[in-house]
C-alpha cells in the first residue's frame, strides 16, 4: 500500500476529507506524500552497501518488495510515520516507519538526523531501538523502529481501556520505568524534551517505552553555568514556563525540563485532563498557555474531584509540576520520592495490577471482544 493510500484510508475511516489530519505545520503537502512514494517506496534501492545500516533482513531491492504499510499512525514537523510490516515471507513483526523529506518552508534540515543518531546511541529496555536507517539525500530519510503492540498509551486509553482516564496503581507502573528512562539518556547528557502520552508507547508486556527523538538536545559540548536559549522547543501544553519564555536556563537544570513533561504527562493520564486549567487552551496557542502558567504561579496546583488518588501522588505531581525551575523536582528527586520508591511497600495494589495487566494481556491477544466486554464491565 502506498502512502497516500494509508492517508486515503486513514480519512475515509474517520470521516476526514481533504487530507486534514495531516499536520502541514512545516510545510508537508500532498505533493510531498507522493514524492515519498516516488523516493522511497518506488525508487530507493536498498541493498546498495550505501542502505544497509539495519538490523534488519533485507533481501529484495524495493521497499515494497520488502515492507508493506498497514495504517497511517501520525504526522507533524519532521515528517510521517506509519505502521508497516515485512512482505509475505518476512516476519509477522511490525514496525514503526517514519519518513522525512525536505518541504519548500524546511530549508535547513540537518538537524534532523540528530534524531537518527541519539536514538542509535540509546540502548535501554525502556527506549524503542531504531532497526534501521535509509538516507535518501543530503535532507531525506526513513528510518524502521520497533512498534509497541498497543500503540502509544492514548492510543492505549481511548481503544482498550475505553476511557480517558488510568488508575493510579497504573500511572504509577509507568512512572518508574519511563524516570529510569530519561535518567538513562541524561547520563548520556540527552534530554528528550517532548515527553507526552503520544511518545510513550506498549509493548507486548505492557511495559512502557519512550519514542521520538525528534526534539532531542545534547548537552554533551556545554559546561556547567552555561545558559541555554531554549525556545518552545517540545508540544504547547507540555511545556513547561522557562521553555515558552525563551529566556533560557542554566544547563545544569536541563533535566527539569523533562521533569515537568513528565509530570504533564501523568497527570492527564491519572485524571483525563491538563494541569493549570489548560484543557481550556488550543495546544498551539503558545502565548495563552504561557500566560496562563504565569496566572497559576499565584495558586496552588489544584486537582479534579471524583478521583481516588493517594495525598502522596498528589505531593509528587505538586513537585514534578512546580512551576518555578529551581524549586522544581530533578530527575532523582523524582526517582528518590516516596509515591515511585515506597509504593510496593505502601500499596497492596501493585501485584494486583501486574496480575490484571497479565489478565488483560492475554484477553486482548485472545479474544477482543472479550476484552471489551472486561473493560465495559471495569467501567
Amino acid at each position: 500500500m502506498k502512502i497516500k493510500e494509508c492517508i486515503k484510508k486513514e480519512n475515509l475511516e474517520n470521516n476526514i476529507g481533504n487530507n486534514n489530519n495531516l499536520d502541514t505545520s512545516n510545510g508537508l503537502t500532498q505533493s510531498d506524500v507522493n514524492n515519498i512514494d516516488e523516493l522511497i517506496l518506488e525508487n530507493l534501492d536498498l541493498t546498495k552497501k550505501e542502505n544497509m545500516n539495519h538490523y534488519l533482513d533485507i533481501k529484495q531491492k524495493t521497499f515494497k518488495d520488502n515492507f508493506e504499510l498497514i495504517e497511517y499512525i501520525d504526522s507533524g514537523s519532521t515528517g510521517i510515520v506509519y505502521k508497516g510490516k515485512s512482505t509475505p515471507g518476512g516476519n509477522s513483526q511490525l514496525y514503526s516507519f517514519k519518513f522525512c523529506i525536505k518541504t519548500k518552508k524546511d530549508k535547513k534540515r540537518s538537524n534532523k538526523y540528530n534524531e537518527i543518531f541519539y536514538q542509535k546511541s540509546l540502548h535501554h529496555i525502556n527506549i524503542c531501538e531504531i532497526l534501521a536507517f535509509y538516507k535518501i539525500d543530503d535532507s531525506s530519510y526513513f528510518s524502521v523502529s520497533e512498534l509497541g503492540k498497543f500503540g502509544n498509551v492514548d492510543n492505549f486509553l481511548h481503544n482498550f481501556m475505553k476511557r480517558s482516564y488510568l488508575s493510579e496503581t497504573f500511572v504509577n507502573y509507568l512512572a518508574k520505568p519511563i524516570l529510569e528512562a530519561l535518567n538513562y539518556m541524561h547520563g548520556k547528557k540527552l534530554l528528550h524534551m517532548d515527553i507526552k502520552k503520544g511518545n510513550i508507547v506498549l509493548d507486548s508486556d505492557l511495559n512502557p517505552k519512550l519514542i521520538d527523538f525528534s526534539s532531542c538536545f545534547s548537552f554533551e559540548n556545554y559546561k556547567p553555568g552555561e545558559i541555554i536559549p531554549f525556545n518552545k522547543i517540545g508540544t504547547g501544553r507540555y511545556m513547561p514556563p522557562e521553555i515558552l519564555n525563551g529566556k533560557g536556563i542554566e544547563i545544569k537544570y536541563g533535566d527539569k525540563i523533562d521533569v515537568y513533561c513528565l509530570g504533564v504527562t501523568l497527570y492527564n493520564l491519572a485524571f483525563g485532563c491538563y494541569p493549570y486549567g489548560l484543557n481550556n487552551v488550543k495546544g498551539d496557542d503558545y502565548e495563552k498557555i504561557a500566560e496562563t502558567l504565569e496566572k497559576a504561579k499565584k495558586a496552588k496546583l489544584t486537582f479534579p474531584e471524583g478521583f481516588d488518588v493517594s495525598e502522596m501522588f498528589k505531593n509528587f505531581l505538586k513537585n514534578m509540576l512546580e512551576l518555578d525551575i529551581y524549586k522544581r523536582y530533578s530527575i532523582k528527586d523524582a526517582l528518590n520520592d516516596v509515591w515511585i520508591q515506597g509504593w510496593e511497600i505502601i500499596s497492596e495494589e501493585k501485584e494486583n495490577i501486574i496480575l490484571q495487566e497479565n489478565f488483560i494481556i492475554r484477553l486482548i491477544s485472545d479474544n477482543i471482544p472479550r476484552f471489551n466486554e472486561f473493560i465495559k464491565n471495569e467501567n
